[in-house]
């Protein structure tokens, strides 16, 4: 897949982009299409490394002028999917970017933005490039239409490297752009910010422009924190987590079938999912706080991984299965394996 296409024309934006970042949590693939007559999901990719599909884009699109303001912008999440009916599909393309904008010679972030595009036909695997330029489109054309006021002043780090891949607490109160500032402990303060909860779903509501902040990877109150399921859910929300092997439990989520199946097949587990997804609209899940990896716990899930542990397997067989049941098998599996 390529995002350069020879009917690429320029864009009336104000600015050109400089600097294009990686800020992927999982960056092995972008997501699923379909290919054959049985429909086989196949994982998808760029043609190109991700920063040179943009940077080639956008150079195109917002070249570099004297009269321009300057910009970069960080990929914090993307991925495609599709999902087929009985006489048409239908593609899905999602965008997550932040915008930074120098001043003074410091970077910072002003604005998270997130757009996603779906379109349908026969054939929707060729439209993905479309689908994502769009939601790129939407992107900067909404950063553009956000007023000084209402615009972020986070410093930007470049330096993305990870001080560790394992959690064992719960992250420091504030709020958390990307996992890496999870892992690196690296919170925003949260004095702007107010968070909401409305059954068992989490806002964070910003003070200042009086809406919902629902792009960010999550927050913490000190004592919990809440990580944001928007790729999995049928809505966007932040759900409520317990650390468990440096993983984050989450009781539960009202998965959206087609977003789970997506996911699940970046990393591997389609068989797994599709079970788990069209078994039951909300199971508990794990999701691994270096990689991304989700699982999803399904009873076939929870007895497969309870295999080589017979007394762990008894123990869940002979449970309800319910979700603090669980969560309870969960907390002797992990002091299981980290002993041996």
């Amino acid at each position: 897949m390529n995002l350069v296409d020879k009917n690429d024309k320029v864009s009336e934006f104000n600015f050109y982009v400089e600097n294009v970042y990686e800020g992927r949590q999982f960056k092995e693939n972008i997501g699923t299409v379909q290919k054959g007559g049985f429909n086989r999901k196949v994982l998808a990719n760029f043609e190109n490394p991700i920063i040179d599909e943009f940077s080639g884009y956008l150079a195109i699109v917002c070249p570099k002028e004297k009269n321009k303001s300057k910009i970069s912008i960080r990929i914090n999440e993307l991925y495609v999917s599709e999902l087929t009916r009985a006489m048409s599909e239908t593609g899905y393309a999602t965008l997550v970017v932040d915008i930074i904008e120098p001043k003074e010679g410091i970077e910072y972030i002003v604005g998270t933005y997130a757009a996603s595009a779906e379109s349908s036909g026969m054939d929707v695997t060729n439209k993905h490039d479309e689908r994502l330029k769009k939601g790129l489109q939407e992107c900067l054309t909404n950063y553009m239409k956000t007023s000084d006021n209402d615009k972020t002043s986070i410093v930007f780090d470049v330096d993305q490297n990870i001080k560790s891949k394992t959690l064992d607490a719960v992250p420091s109160k504030g709020v958390y752009l990307t996992y890496v500032d999870v892992l690196n402990n690296n919170p925003l303060d949260d004095s702007n910010f107010e968070m909401t909860n409305k059954n068992e779903r989490f806002y964070l509501l910003n003070k200042t422009t009086k809406s919902k902040e629902l792009n960010y990877y999550g927050f913490s109150d000190g004592n919990v924190f809440y990580v944001n399921v928007s790729k999995y859910a049928n809505a966007k929300y932040y759900a409520k987590t317990e650390i468990i092997g440096s993983k984050y439990y989450v009781e539960n989520v009202v998965y959206n079938t087609n977003n789970v199946v997506a996911m699940g097949a970046m990393f591997g587990l389609i068989g797994v999912v599709i079970a788990s997804a069209t078994s039951s609209s909300s199971v508990p899940m794990l999701i691994d706080c270096y990689s991304g990896q989700p699982s999803f716990l399904s009873n076939n899930e929870m007895k497969a991984m309870l295999v080589p542990y017979p007394v762990l397997f008894r123990d869940f067989k002979n449970s309800k299965k319910s979700s603090a049941d669980i969560k309870t098998i969960l907390k002797k599996y992990y002091q299981e394996t980290i002993a041996h």
